[in-house]
């Protein structure tokens, strides 16, 4: 049915029409009062009567401006007719939720008759009279108001106030008409509007973060346009919503009152999301761009300030023409900026290319040309989030560049003291750390050690009968061979274990999270592969044998203790034959023939 009803909207201006009469199948059933009604203009109070007949009446499409079907110069009284046909009707009546009928928008007020019996309104008629455009109110259907074949007879009379002429909507212009069960209309017209409230809480937090950010340093001027634009798009929100009618001390303002503070926020918020505009991109407008954006404020107090609603009516049409070319110029300085490297442009082009097209959309929508959704509060959710990211940007190169010449001082600094701690924890001839160097490698794993509960393994190992290449060779092939091997039993290593030069020919070992089996297994491929490996000086072929005590360090031990064991077990290995490994331990043997404990 809404679809239909949609479709007939896009045609109802060139094919003729009938009128429709819906039908609910049960009383469970919702059903869309979408499509052609009977329509009137006068005032007749016995067109409210279910048995007058309508039948001669013209057709018009609901929703849709009357001015947009024909009656462009109508202002005044006209009436709406329907009819519809309840199946079900005596399981309705006994429902705990009655059925009810949900109205969208109309303009400017309304009287809604259902079988002839007014059940409520919206607005008030002249004399006394109260324009309200933007009410979705529904209402209870009362059983009496069905006749016993379940038809029931829908007749609103509508008032149109004389000032809006040609500038603004009339009639059931826009939004959900529908009817169904009392509560299934509640919960389907007020889920839509908890989005705006989950918006306007939204907006309120991202302006009053800013502004708090704003009063920590009055430096940063974009803090505090962000802030007030956040703000003033939270209420703006809360005032194009359905709560400003239900809300507490909200819901007792004068309605004349809420839409002078609707009209004040929407004009006057150009003017700050153009200075927010200045500031993040750091460009200074001329003059005449100055005048522009004082403009916006002018239209702001003038509908402020000036009593009644006409001057509502009269300023909205002028600010929306006013208002497009400011849209498209910003667009293009922001596109523009971004081409040109500007970071805040790149980050806000397509926040103002969705605030563009939901503009654009709501003044095509509010002059009543087409039926859509209105959009400008998602377009102002889109601009802020992409300005809020713009602002996070700033707000953190700006700290940067506070703190950057410490910073890089500091670093500087830094580097040159790793560089001297360096140079004096590496042994000059082999490249590994010396003693100094693996002291503090140990204390940064002992402390880990203790934290996790592991504990790791140390190795002590020592090229066996070096000394006789050192004198059969000379010490320069010795200290080649010294390099070749220390860099051979470094790549048998993992990145995590450490090796370094302990003195002459030994070296030690570090293994963190090492079991003394997993170390004992490892001390014995590294003994394995250097006795196979053949290492070249100058045409000589040289090789070498390794001796390896292994200890193992658990918490709470003296890291000279685990290392004494292991060079206690090291030596026990040189004793006994040399080229094994030696455990440390009451279990302890070598690898290669069971050797005595170390220990």
């Amino acid at each position: 049915m809404r679809f239909v009803a949609l479709l007939l909207l896009c045609l109802g201006t060139v094919l003729p029409v009938r009128a429709a009469e819906f039908t609910l199948e049960s009383v469970d059933q919702i059903v869309y009062l979408h499509g052609a009604w009977r329509f009137r203009a006068g005032d007749d109070m016995r067109w409210a009567d279910p048995s007058y007949n309508h039948g001669p009446w013209d057709n018009i499409l609901v929703p849709r401006d009357w001015r947009r079907q024909g009656h462009e110069d109508l202002t005044g009284f006209a009436w709406y007719r329907a009819e519809v046909h309840i199946n079900g009707l005596e399981q309705g009546r006994s429902l705990v939720h009655p059925l009810g009928i949900s109205l969208g928008r109309v303009h400017s007020a309304y009287e809604l008759y259902l079988g002839g019996k007014l059940v409520g309104g919206v607005g008030r008629f002249p004399p006394d009279s109260l324009p309200v455009s933007d009410y979705k109110r529904m209402f209870s259907i009362p059983p009496d108001v069905i006749d016993d074949d379940g038809n029931m007879v829908i007749a609103l009379r509508v008032w149109r106030h004389p000032t809006l002429g040609n500038s603004s909507t009339s009639g059931l212009y826009e939004g959900d008409f529908f009817i169904g069960p009392s509560f299934e209309l509640t919960k389907r017209v007020w889920f839509k509007e908890s989005l705006y409230l989950m918006l306007a809480v939204s907006y309120l937090g991202f302006g009053i973060y800013h502004l708090y950010l704003y009063a920590r340093n009055r430096k940063l001027p974009e803090f505090l346009w962000f802030g007030i634009s956040a703000c003033l798009v939270a209420i703006y929100t809360l005032e194009i919503s359905q709560w400003k009618h239900v809300v507490g001390w909200s819901s007792e303002l004068p309605y004349l009152l809420h839409k002078k503070i609707e009209h004040g926020i929407i004009y006057v918020l150009p003017a700050f999301g153009l200075e927010l505009l200045r500031c993040l991109l750091g460009v200074q407008p001329p003059n005449w761009a100055r005048a522009y954006q004082a403009g916006f404020v002018l239209f702001s107090l003038v509908a402020v300030l000036i009593p009644g609603y006409d001057i509502l009516v009269h300023t909205l049409f002028v600010w929306q023409i006013y208002v497009i070319p400011g849209l498209f110029a910003t667009l293009v300085v922001v596109v523009w900026s971004a081409a040109r490297g500007n970071q805040e442009a790149r980050t806000m082009t397509v926040g103002w290319a969705v605030l563009l097209f939901c503009a654009l959309n709501d003044i095509v929508v509010a002059q009543g040309a087409v039926q859509h959704p209105r959009l400008l509060s998602f377009g102002f959710a889109a601009i802020l989030i992409t300005m809020a990211v713009s602002l996070a940007n700033r707000f953190t190169r700006i700290y940067t560049h506070l703190d950057g010449e410490v910073q890089r001082r500091t670093e500087e600094l830094e580097r040159s003291n790793e560089r001297l701690v360096e140079a004096a924890s590496l042994d000059k001839l082999t490249g590994l750390v010396n003693r100094v160097g693996f002291a503090d490698r140990v204390e940064k794993e002992i402390a880990r050690s203790g934290r996790s509960g592991r504990g790791f393994v140390v190795m002590m190992g020592d090229i066996d009968s070096f000394k006789t290449c050192n004198e059969r060779y000379g010490e320069a092939c010795g200290d080649h061979a010294l390099q070749q091997v220390a860099e051979f039993l470094s790549t048998q290593l993992r990145e995590v274990d450490i090796i370094a030069r302990w003195g002459g020919a030994e070296f030690i070992f570090l293994l963190p999270e090492t079991t003394l089996e997993g170390g004992t297994t490892l001390a014995e491929k590294l003994r394995s592969n250097l006795e196979c490996k053949l290492f070249n000086h100058q045409g000589t072929l040289l090789s070498f044998t390794i001796t390896i005590g292994v200890a193992a360090y658990s918490v709470g031990m003296r890291l000279e203790d685990c290392v004494a064991r292991a060079d206690t077990a090291l030596y026990a290995g040189k004793r006994s034959g040399r080229n094994q490994v030696v455990v440390s331990g009451d279990d302890s043997m070598a690898l290669e023939g069971e050797l005595p404990s170390s220990a």
